[in-house]
């Protein structure tokens, strides 16, 4: 039987960021850490520190790399709004599966070159379609607000209910520590219906419909 390998201690040699940033998104983002990279790439820890000093540095690395990297829905002729609500599906998918990065959106984290090719991408499906680049961009910020938003949403969702904190659960138990006639419409809520957990995806959707009626509106042509 042939021994196994003994891994490989130092530098590899040229070792990028991006091989850095991608072996964190690998690995998983919630379990990252410089030694756990520094293991995968088969280098020693003082040896991936000469490119990144701490956890928190890694981690921005690594949600820079995977945001740019991101890439768009295919492009079949469908109609703009039809694409856009693919896309965010996309990055809303992206960012529930990996919850760090969007701690890394909220610190402002940004790979200025990466984001610049991602959105002349974005861009270009968009003005395709008759958008300017003003109205593309103005597409972009408020889809990727509320997208952003949902995933953040989404991601608190499913750890309230992992914790056994339903919603129905927790406001009829608060309704009962206030009192009925203190929370009276509340309690009328909880009464009258059984909630259920909104997707928060949704949001995501009403903005797309509103950027459609308002282009309908400036352009009724359109």
């Amino acid at each position: 039987m042939e021994a196994s390998k003994a891994p490989r201690i130092g530098r590899p040699p040229r070792v990028t960021t991006d091989q850095i940033a991608e072996a964190a998104l690998e690995i998983g983002l919630d379990q990252a850490t410089v030694r756990s990279v520094a293991e995968h790439l088969g280098m020693s820890v003082p040896g991936l520190r000469y490119y990144v000093r701490t956890r928190e540095e890694l981690l921005a690395m690594a949600a820079a790399h995977g945001l740019g990297e991101l890439p768009l829905p295919p492009d079949d002729g469908q109609p703009w709004a039809e694409w856009l609500v693919a896309y965010s599906r996309f990055v809303h998918d992206a960012l529930v599966a990996q919850p760090e990065l969007v701690g890394q959106i909220l610190a402002g984290t940004v790979n200025t070159l990466r984001m610049t090719q991602h959105l002349e991408r974005f861009f270009a499906v968009l003005v395709a379609r008759g958008f300017t680049v003003d109205e593309a961009y103005d597409a972009y910020r408020w889809t990727t607000a509320a997208t952003v938003g949902a995933a953040a949403n989404t991601i608190g969702q499913r750890a309230t209910i992992k914790a056994g904190h339903p919603l129905q659960k927790d406001l009829t138990l608060a309704v009962k520590a206030l009192g009925p006639d203190s929370v009276p419409l509340v309690d009328e809520l909880i009464r009258r219906s059984a909630l259920t957990e909104p997707d928060p995806f949704d949001t995501v959707t009403l903005v797309i419909d509103a950027l459609a009626a308002r282009r309908l509106a400036d352009n009724p042509s359109r």
